[in-house]
């Protein structure tokens, strides 16, 4: 039977060498009974802590410390998911793109939502930027289906990174109980803040991402010579029967 062609991953964060170090013996760690579909169930549960924790930070902010706790759990399942299946060799590769990036999808969906529905952000803001991550993963796709590359990774940050941004961020909210400024006659928070930042610079570094991904596809599948596809046509059939 043929084996699974793997796809070549292109990880290049700040934190790749820990990644690439720890989550192999993490995933050889694990219990036979725990499988790649398992832990992107356990991915899930820890987007549904995230989400609730934003939501509920209304009633108290100690439930960002559950927003927070549930991105560790969703690093730990999404990450070693497709490691399980490496190291146990046992890769679907169709399979697990289709089932991780609809699980991708939809805790993006469920996060930028909670935090837009709680007291930390306004929905807009949030909205905005799950808008530029969904381009992000549409983009992540497109690549990996033109150049057969999964990239996860652009101009040294990642999944992870942003984890930690936003735990840091969950973190220092509460600390200083919600803070809050006054921009334009308006009370903005300080998750607000961030959002204005962020929408305009996920929106930059998906715009650039693309035109120089566009470019490395295009130099990959240059444009055909004018008139080469009839001459072609015209060739006489050969021995081979046309055959590359």
């Amino acid at each position: 039977m043929e084996q699974p062609v793997a796809t070549p991953r292109v990880n290049e964060i700040f934190l790749a060498r820990f990644e690439r170090w720890a989550l192999p013996r993490m995933a050889a760690a694990l219990p036979a009974w725990v499988t790649p579909d398992t832990l992107t169930l356990v991915a899930l549960v820890g987007t549904a802590m995230t989400a609730a924790g934003y939501v509920l930070a209304g009633e108290s902010l100690l439930w960002l410390h559950v927003a927070s706790l549930g991105y560790v759990v969703h690093w730990w399942g999404d990450s070693l998911d497709g490691t399980l299946a490496r190291v146990r060799d046992i890769r679907r590769e169709k399979y697990g793109f289709f089932v991780d990036h609809q699980a991708d999808a939809i805790s993006s969906a469920a996060i930028f939502i909670a935090l837009g529905a709680g007291p930390l952000m306004r929905m807009p803001l949030a909205l905005g930027i799950l808008v530029g991550f969904l381009l992000m993963m549409n983009l992540v796709s497109m690549v990996e289906i033109a150049r057969g590359v999964f990239k996860i990774s652009f101009y040294g940050g990642g999944p992870t990174e942003l984890r930690i941004v936003m735990i840091a961020a969950g973190t220092a909210v509460w600390a200083f109980g919600n803070p809050t400024t006054v921009l334009w006659g308006e009370v903005w928070t300080a998750f607000d803040l961030f959002g204005l930042v962020a929408v305009p610079g996920v929106a930059v570094l998906y715009l650039s991402s693309a035109a120089r991904e566009t470019v490395l596809i295009s130099r990959l599948d240059p444009r055909p010579t004018p008139g080469a596809s009839a001459a072609q046509a015209r060739e006489p059939d050969r021995p081979d029967g046309g055959a590359r």
